[in-house]
């Protein structure tokens, strides 16, 4: 995806077979069996994750989302998915070695978003800058919503920049803006140069069919209602901008335009 002087490309670290009733537990099984080849044929989705590299011409490397890292422990049996563990490799093939990453942008700190934030308790981009907002990492590391997470992201402290406040610009091309609902700092990013767009919506959206359904609750929900309303919101302003979005969860982490 070439954005003005910005370039994207997606970083896929794994795919996990889910039912969809996990990802959306009100929407019947049915809506999802009329939506031709979105099910595979055991009637599960294959939710990709993983994340995106941006480089721009004066060499800046930002990464947004760190996918499930090594032995991610994302299925509810604990058991490990089919695919997983390619982020590394990906990056590799683009001539991307980790201390070559400037930034990293954590879309918000679910474990399948922190995956590869630090290696045997090491940061694993050691040069970069990770830009985190405050709310989650009061949630999540100051306080004790999730043991793997604040595990895997704790070693970023003295590497993590934190964030408050309904925006920030990091770049002129990049600007995080806060949007709570799926985790108390949850935010979307939005990539700009030479009048091309683009949002980088995290888990704002898992899959391209809910961008029609804003009001569909996802299981993973932090503050459900919160997460509906910036859902609408976004669906409104991005349309209204003509700007594609992709999340990390999009079937080959491919952007979609709302119509």
């Amino acid at each position: 995806m070439q954005i003005g002087d910005v370039t994207v490309e997606p970083l896929t670290d794994g795919v996990i077979p889910m039912p969809p009733n996990l990802l959306y537990p009100d929407v019947p099984l049915p809506v999802w069996q009329a939506l031709p080849g979105v099910l595979d044929g055991r009637g599960m989705l294959q939710v990709p994750f993983g994340g995106f590299l941006a480089t721009d011409r004066w060499g800046h490397r930002v990464v947004f989302d760190l996918g499930g890292g090594l032995a991610p422990q994302l299925l509810p049996d604990g058991e490990l998915p089919p695919v997983c563990e390619l982020l590394p490799r990906r990056l590799a093939e683009l001539g991307c070695p980790p201390d070559s990453v400037t930034d990293v942008v954590l879309s918000h700190l679910h474990i399948d978003h922190v995956g590869w934030a630090s290696t045997a308790g090491v940061a694993t981009f050691p040069r970069a800058r990770h830009h985190i907002h405050a709310a989650d990492w009061r949630h999540f590391v100051d306080e004790d919503a999730d043991d793997a997470v604040r595990d895997k992201v704790a070693p970023l402290r003295d590497a993590a920049v934190l964030w408050q406040g309904d925006a920030v610009t990091p770049y002129d091309w990049l600007r995080l803006v806060h949007a709570p609902g799926h985790t108390p700092g949850a935010s979307v990013a939005l990539i700009g140069s030479r009048g091309q767009s683009l949002a980088l919506v995290g888990d704002l959206f898992h899959h391209p069919a809910a961008l029609d359904h804003p009001h569909w609750r996802c299981g993973f929900d932090w503050d459900p209602s919160a997460a509906a309303a910036a859902r609408a919101d976004w669906v409104d302003k991005l349309r209204a901008a003509g700007t594609p979005l992709v999340g990390p969860h999009f079937p080959e982490l491919r952007p979609v335009t709302l119509r």
